[in-house]
């Protein structure tokens, strides 16, 4: 086998892993992590991006819920003490978030459309 072909099916093989690496991290929504502690969030402002999963954990010793005041996509937690609540962020918008027992216990999240994906990387010209 000759240097160049070699030389061809190393570029090939590189960009396939790339590919394949660019791939997976397009499709892993990231994680977002939120304290629900005693009478706050913290933290208070999040943006995150649409297919993003955002987990609420409770760190205080008072029971809270997560409830979408206002905001393109509803949802609630149920009222506890302790454990998480999850949702996946599935539209684009300013979500205003309260514990609907503790006026004043209020977080903003927002979600952005993510970029759209790259072509991946393009191969350095034969020589």
């Amino acid at each position: 086998m000759t240097t160049r072909k070699l030389r061809g099916m190393a570029v090939a093989v590189t960009a396939v892993v790339a590919l394949a690496i660019l791939a997976s991290a397009a499709g892993a929504a990231a994680p977002h992590k939120i304290s629900v502690d005693d009478n706050f969030f913290k933290p208070k402002k999040v943006t995150v991006d649409v297919g993003d999963r955002v987990t609420w954990k409770w760190d205080g010793y008072v029971a809270h819920n997560v409830t979408v005041e206002k905001g393109p996509q509803k949802f609630k937690s149920k009222t506890k003490a302790d454990g998480t609540f999850s949702r996946v962020i599935k539209k684009a918008g300013v979500y205003r978030i309260v514990c609907t027992l503790h006026p004043g216990m209020t977080m903003r999240l927002t979600a952005v459309k993510a970029p759209p994906p790259t072509t991946g990387p393009t191969a350095p010209p034969s020589t």
